[in-house]
Order: structure tokens, then C-alpha cells, then sequence
């Protein structure tokens, strides 16, 4: 079955979308971003927005066809739309719906010696966490392409890495520190950046002032990136009505998250 791994959650949410824009949530006007993975937007019929691992090492959303969409359950009554592994491939799959809840116990592989998928009920996945005593447990977690979907589970901020296919399934997971986009309270490497659900600490990216963007953290600390006409570009960070002010420009809210603006011409 497959093993799927943790990943600091900061792709969906860092998006620094503009209460004009909407933000990018998950991009999708790149070329390493095919679609757009929190809106589902960017794909035929029958195909997947989902972000996956691109040959230069770095992440990207393609769009993936499959027989069903995990997010969506979109099976038939009675079956789940879940990722099954059978002859060393995984795919999105139809299947039997299990019995186990969200956060209750559960088993990523049946020994029957059939295609091998958890026990989750529909809509959910068995995911590993790691304990302080250095054992591992598994629980089921709520799949998901964007935070609205996790309701009171959190964020949808874990990346599964699952052997034996390219989609990188999002899963919800614990609120993602907090942190003052003015301050120092990151830990280097991370920095603060604004997010659909208020401003995280993400890996720090290096994008300047003006370069083309698809998530808040692809720039460097203190900027963020938003929709300032005519694309997604790094942009400075301001404080509505108060300092740091615009050097140029004009400070404009930055939706989700209060206070914070970003400078667009």
C-alpha cells in the first residue's frame, strides 16, 4: 500500500489574494501550475486538479484523469472514490467504502491479496503521524483541495506521498502556526506570509518586487503575492492606515487576512 509522507502544508493556503482577485489558492498561471488545485479550475471533465512533484525537483499542479475524484466521491452509492494499489500502481479508484470515522483508527493495507486500500469511510484517507515516543499510528484524515473543506478538522495542509503515482492528494491537518507579517516570529528558514485563513510561517521564497508568482511564499519575506492587473506579482507588504506605508502605490487589503495590505501600482 502506499506510504504516504508529511510535507509542510503551505501550498493551498499562502496564496496573498486580494478581496479584489480572490487570490490565487493553490495557483495556476505558471507554467509549473497547469490548474488551480483549491478551485478545481483548469482541467477537462473527468480530470483532477492535484499538485505534483515536477522533474526539477520542484512542485506544480498537472491535471490528472481517473475514475473518480477522492474530494468529490463521486462513485456510486454505497462506494468510496479512494487511492487503491495493485501491481505496484495507484490510482483513484471506486471501491467498497469502509467503516472506520474521521480520527478513528484504521489499516492502509487489507491482506486479502487483492487490491490493497485503507478502511476509512468515504471521503477520508489512513494517514501515518509520527508520536513523541517515536512510535507511529494511523488515523483516518479528511481529503481535501482547499481549508473550506476540512470544516472544524483544520487545514487542509498535509501532502500525501503515495508510492506508485505522481498526484500529490491533499489531507487536512492541525492549523498552521500564526504569526505577525510585520514581526520576527518565524523560525528561519520560514517567514510569515498572509493566507487564505490569516498569515503563516512558509518556507521563505526568493521572488522580488514585480516577478511573476503562484503562491505568497515564491517571494521574498515581506511581500506577498497578489493580482495587481495584468497577472500575479510579488508585491511588498504594507499595514492598512498605518506603518510600514507603501514607498509607491497603494496599500490594498489582502482578503482573510486584517491589517495587512499589499502595494500595487
Amino acid at each position: 500500500m502506499p506510504d504516504s509522507g508529511d510535507d509542510a502544508g503551505v501550498h493551498p493556503d499562502p496564496d496573498g489574494g486580494t478581496a479584489t482577485d480572490g487570490g490565487t489558492d493553490g495557483g495556476g498561471r505558471g507554467s509549473e501550475f497547469a490548474c488551480n488545485v483549491a478551485r478545481q479550475e483548469g482541467c477537462a471533465a473527468g480530470e483532477s486538479c492535484l499538485f505534483a512533484d515536477l522533474p526539477d525537483g520542484g512542485t506544480g499542479s498537472r491535471c490528472f484523469a481517473a475514475e473518480c475524484d477522492a474530494v468529490l466521491q463521486n462513485c456510486a452509492q454505497g462506494q468510496r472514490c479512494t487511492y487503491v494499489t495493485e501491481a505496484g500502481a495507484t490510482r483513484r479508484r471506486c471501491v467498497e467504502a469502509g467503516a472506520a470515522e474521521e480520527g478513528a483508527p484504521c489499516t492502509l493495507a487489507p491482506t486479502d491479496g487483492g487490491p490493497a486500500y485503507d478502511t476509512c469511510e468515504a471521503g477520508l484517507f489512513c494517514k501515518d503521524a509520527r508520536q513523541e515516543d517515536g512510535g507511529t499510528v494511523f488515523s483516518c484524515r479528511k481529503l481535501c483541495h482547499a481549508t473550506p473543506t476540512c470544516g472544524g478538522s483544520g487545514e487542509c495542509n498535509t501532502v500525501l506521498r503515495l508510492e506508485g503515482t505522481s498526484e500529490l492528494p491533499l489531507v487536512c491537518g492541525p492549523p498552521s502556526a500564526r504569526c505577525d507579517p510585520f514581526g520576527k516570529d518565524c523560525t528561519s528558514p520560514l517567514s510569515c506570509y498572509p493566507s487564505t485563513s490569516g498569515p503563516v510561517c512558509a518556507g521563505s521564497g526568493t521572488r522580488r518586487e514585480g516577478e511573476s508568482c503562484d503562491f505568497s511564499n515564491q517571494c521574498a519575506p515581506g511581500s506577498s503575492c497578489v493580482n495587481a492587473g495584468g497577472g500575479l506579482t510579488c508585491r511588498p507588504l504594507c499595514k492598512v492606515g498605518g506603518t510600514p506605508a507603501c514607498a509607491t502605490g497603494t496599500c490594498r487589503d489582502i482578503s482573510g487576512n486584517p491589517g495587512v495590505g499589499a502595494c500595487v501600482p
